[in-house]
């Protein structure tokens, strides 16, 4: 009698030679595995599966942005804590003469952030 390992070797070669019924049903399992399945899914169940990913994978983004926004303000206090410097609100006297550049700055980084979002991000999802 031939081990599992042998019968197989011998049916994908073509040598089994002997028609016991283990042959028999090993070429049968063989057969229909080397056939690709007609099943097919249907298109909004698949559409729904990456909507779904696509929620989880940006909450995800929020998550990582807020643990980042937590991390910088823990590493503002240990520097704060460390140089043993005294912050007053004149630190930020510059930018008192500076205020349209500022106004721009943010206004341009919301922009563009609108823009990825609304436009880039759409347009990279249609193309696949």
């Amino acid at each position: 009698m031939k081990t599992e390992q042998e019968l197989q070797n011998d049916i994908e070669k073509g040598l089994a030679g002997d028609h016991t019924l283990d042959t028999k049903a090993y070429s049968l399992v063989f057969s229909a595995l080397k056939k690709e399945p007609d099943y097919h899914v249907a298109l909004p169940f698949a559409d729904r599966i990456i909507l779904f990913l696509e929620k989880k994978e940006e909450k995800r983004d929020y998550w990582w942005m807020g643990v980042g926004i937590f991390l910088s303000v823990i590493a503002l206090i240990v520097t704060l804590a460390i140089t043993q410097t005294q912050w007053t609100a004149g630190v930020f006297t510059f930018l008192s003469g500076y205020s349209g550049l500022v106004v721009f700055g943010i206004a341009f980084i919301l922009l563009l952030h609108w823009v990825d979002k609304r436009v880039i991000k759409k347009h990279l999802v249609n193309s696949h």
